[in-house]
């Protein structure tokens, strides 16, 4: 009986110490003006539910409906703490804040990144993702980019 307890407790143990593991995280959607957006990042859990990601970044930015699609591509990374606001039963809200890096047609820029991240945990661990980004671009023409990205945050 002692051994069949015990083995309980220590899965129960583990499975609530999934939920703060490393995770990889798959994000894409939409950024104001006309932009289509895809990150994939790593995902360090600190103490208290902050946590720290390091991202990479592709988008296009479209000028007009009729050129072409993939003119306008831009490719950045980006380091960002992400601060707990607020703890659910399931889920919590953070907020997000950093630097980011990249290149727009061959022209280099630099910029800050911030907004809101609300993460839902299944059993299984994996997580959903609503993130509303803001970004501010020093250096090239598409100063502004503001939008909402949908993902999944896989843990390993």
């Amino acid at each position: 009986m002692k051994k069949v307890l015990l083995l309980i407790c220590g899965i129960m143990l583990s499975v609530g110490a999934f939920a703060q593991d490393k995770k990889l995280t798959v994000n894409a959607g939409f950024l104001f003006p006309s932009t289509l957006n895809a990150t994939i990042g790593y995902e360090h859990p600190l103490s208290y539910g902050n946590a720290v990601e390091l991202y990479g970044e592709s988008g296009n930015h479209w000028q007009q409906p009729g050129s072409r699609f993939w003119k306008g591509y831009f490719w950045d990374a980006g380091l960002v703490y992400k601060h707990r606001l607020v703890r659910y039963k399931n889920g919590m809200l953070r907020f997000r804040f950093g630097p980011q890096f990249g290149a727009d047609r061959q022209k280099f820029f630099m910029g800050l990144e911030a907004g809101f991240e609300y993460s839902y945990v299944f059993q299984n661990g994996w997580e959903f993702a609503v993130i509303q980004k803001n970004n501010v671009n020093f250096i090239h023409g598409d100063t502004f980019r503001n939008g909402l990205l949908l993902g999944f945050k896989i843990p390993f």
